[in-house]
């Protein structure tokens, strides 16, 4: 009896020890927070400083995490290529983030650089090889001096465009292409350049296609009504549009976040406190740091001398999100 006793403790031991040395073996589950506890700046166009993406990123981010530090500075600006080009018939050269990206490395001092050029880049007109090149030459100069000084840089292909909503003044072969009359084949254009920046992925310099999805989404959804869109004027996203954009960034990075239905989703946060705060604080913060930073536009430069305005009015809001999000 002893015996069976002994021989009885001596296996449920045994099956413990195992379990436990089993358990010890397994890798703790760490997740991975790529835009958290980091000051993440983020460059790009009108598309970028509309902003409405951003939000949807915040806001997703800051009910998920609500104690984890969020710091993102958002500083899009309206027209501006990486390019350094311009439409021929231009009467001020669009702006170029060139001449401002030393600045803003200065003085954001980023961990991260999340950057979404190209829509402007191609000028509106067919594939060209000298636009073409100066759009890889400015990408890669952006590379270059955001990995110099130990950040992170994070591309987003361009969007998509649509000739449909704007027929009447899309341009074809061999008439002038502007922004006000584009080429009615530019998507052809935007894809080109996203598959370069496809190609430039490596372990260290992640690129978040934006293009291929919302592609997908816009054919998808011309084909249940033809009129349909969410690029209203051709170029823009609109709110959906960025919800899709917000949606593909946040599922390449945080793929545990979940958006529902858009439509359903942006007339809730329509009435949520909270999202209006950040959108709020987005705007504000956005268009503080964009004027101290600095910029040429419409042969106008805009230079703030401080930027501590903003930072106080940030703080303020800053203390009624955390008492919405811990109450």
């Amino acid at each position: 009896m002893k015996s069976y006793v002994f021989l009885l403790v001596f296996i449920v031991s045994l099956t413990t020890s195992c379990k436990s040395e089993k358990k010890a073996e397994e890798p703790t589950v760490v997740v991975e927070l790529p835009l958290h506890d980091k000051r993440v700046l983020i460059l790009g166009n009108s598309i970028t400083q509309h902003g409405y993406y951003v939000d949807f990123i915040e806001y997703y981010l800051r009910k998920q995490f609500p104690n984890n530090q969020l710091d993102i500075i958002s500083i899009g600006l309206s027209s501006e290529t990486i390019s350094g080009t311009s439409e021929a018939n231009s009467v001020f050269p669009r702006p170029n983030v060139r001449e401002r990206l030393d600045k803003a490395l200065t003085n954001i001092k980023p961990d991260v650089v999340v950057a979404c050029y190209g829509m402007n880049d191609g000028n509106y007109q067919p594939l060209d090889s000298l636009l073409f090149k100066a759009y890889k030459d400015g990408i890669l100069e952006l590379k270059s001096k955001v990995e110099a000084r130990n950040a992170q840089l994070i591309l987003l292909t361009p969007t998509v465009f649509d000739p449909n909503p704007i027929a009447d003044r899309v341009s074809k072969e061999g008439e002038p292409h502007a922004y006000w009359h584009p080429y009615y084949k530019y998507n052809d254009v935007l894809t080109a350049y996203s598959d370069w920046l496809l190609s430039l992925e490596t372990d260290k310099l992640q690129v978040i296609d934006l293009h291929h999805p919302l592609d997908s989404l816009l054919n998808d959804v011309k084909r249940i009504k033809s009129d349909s869109t969410f690029i209203p004027d051709g170029v823009h996203p609109n709110k959906i549009g960025h919800f899709y954009m917000a949606q593909k960034i946040l599922n390449d990075l945080y793929p545990d976040v979940v958006m529902e239905n858009p439509v359903s989703e942006i007339n809730r946060l329509e009435a949520d406190s909270l999202f209006t705060l950040v959108s709020k604080r987005r705007d504000l913060r956005s268009e503080g740091y964009r004027n101290y930073i600095g910029y040429t536009k419409n042969g106008d430069t805009i230079k703030a001398d401080s930027i501590s305005s903003t930072i106080t009015k940030v703080k303020l809001l800053d203390a009624t999100i955390l008492k919405l999000l811990n109450p």
